[in-house]
């Protein structure tokens, strides 16, 4: 089997560690994979270090309107001659469905995340009908959580009769290292891009909140809002505040190991990979009440669980957490059984992998 897994934005991060992983197990399991993404990115370098074919480095950064990476895309796919073509995230599916292809492979699109509904309404509108034209066009689509199904049920995304497949993203275990036995109760990792979706303001707020009381926020990841959180940091003077920027995953893992507690504050998600290598490290995680989210943590039992702008309510969760040894590991090892059962990446690959070949022998998802 040949597969080409398709990714727009090649930047580190939660999706672009997914489609890493699920490359790197489809190569141990013994397909061939091959790779496209955005020219000079780290997914690219990354993905040629695992032993993926690289056969497209395209700019799909351009503007949605430019027909030529729709064009380089489609001889890219029709060079590759895989079995699967296998796109994830909406700018590689929109880029695909605008194309003409005229082969034989079968074709799977992962959503990771809607992120139509955070934008007003005329771009909303047309948001949706993209993603509309781009499930037309492909024969299964994948939601990495239940929220984005019935989402897609909800906004009659998918094809009549489809309701696509859900496949929740996955670590190895192995992979992540044990938090130190002296981490400080009192500090919190922030793993995540600082943009929008992560709202990074409002975790300043909260550690603003929180810095008489010797909370300690260390913020791993870079981002497009990067500089006006150095900024803030910096003209405001919330000394309780590390930016660290963008760092390999490696790295990001070992810094979180001094921390104890977890916080993550998306305005959206779709099924985020912080957290849960987060709980399989051992930190107490609360997130905010988002899509994917409540899928990985359930409120009160492996974690907490806050309203999104709730800055009172996210100090409060993070001091009781701090204060309270019984609970923290009552919730930390609650996380470790639940990351065992749902997100772990032997499970992730064998349900890909089935789909993979359903698709060859029916031609078409559900």
């Amino acid at each position: 089997m040949r597969v080409l897994q398709v990714v727009a934005d090649g930047t580190p991060g939660g999706g672009t560690t997914n489609v890493l992983a699920l490359s790197e197990d489809l190569l141990q399991h013994g397909v061939e994979v091959a790779f496209c993404s955005q020219q000079n990115s780290y997914a690219t370098k990354h993905a040629e270090q695992l032993g993926a074919e690289i056969v497209g480095e395209l700019d799909f950064f351009r503007g949605r309107l430019d027909r030529r990476t729709v064009k380089q895309l489609a001889d890219v796919v029709a060079s590759t001659r895989a079995d699967v073509v296998h796109l994830h995230g909406g700018r590689a599916a929109f880029y695909y469905a605008r194309g003409q292809h005229t082969g034989s492979w079968r074709t799977a699109y992962t959503v990771r995340g809607y992120h139509f509904l955070q934008k007003p309404f005329p771009l909303r509108q047309l948001a949706a009908m993209a993603e509309r034209r781009s499930s037309r066009m492909i024969d299964q689509t994948v939601l990495v959580c239940h929220y984005d199904q019935r989402l897609a049920a909800r906004y009659r995304l998918l094809p009549a009769g489809r309701q696509g497949v859900v496949i929740h993203n996955g670590i190895r275990v192995e992979d992540i290292p044990a938090r130190h036995h002296d981490a400080q109760v009192r500090r919190v990792a922030v793993l995540g891009r600082l943009t929008l979706q992560k709202d990074p303001h409002l975790v300043l707020d909260i550690a603003q909140r929180l810095s008489a009381e010797a909370f300690h926020f260390d913020l791993i990841g870079g981002g497009d809002m990067e500089a006006e959180v150095r900024q803030r940091v910096q003209r405001e003077q919330i000394a309780n505040v590390t930016v660290h920027g963008s760092l390999p995953r490696d790295a990001a893992l070992a810094a979180m190991r001094d921390c104890s507690l977890f916080l993550l504050a998306s305005r959206w998600e779709g099924l985020p990979i912080a957290p849960v290598e987060a709980m399989q490290m051992g930190l107490a995680v609360v997130v905010s009440r988002v899509s994917g989210n409540t899928e990985v943590v359930d409120d009160g039992e492996n974690g907490i669980v806050i309203n999104q702008s709730d800055v009172v309510g996210y100090a409060a969760a993070l001091r009781r957490l701090a204060d309270d040894d019984a609970l923290r590991q009552r919730m930390t090892a609650a996380a470790l059984t639940k990351v065992g059962e749902c997100f772990t990446r032997q499970r992730v690959v064998q349900q890909y992998h089935d789909m993979y070949k359903d698709l060859l022998s029916c031609g078409h998802g559900r």
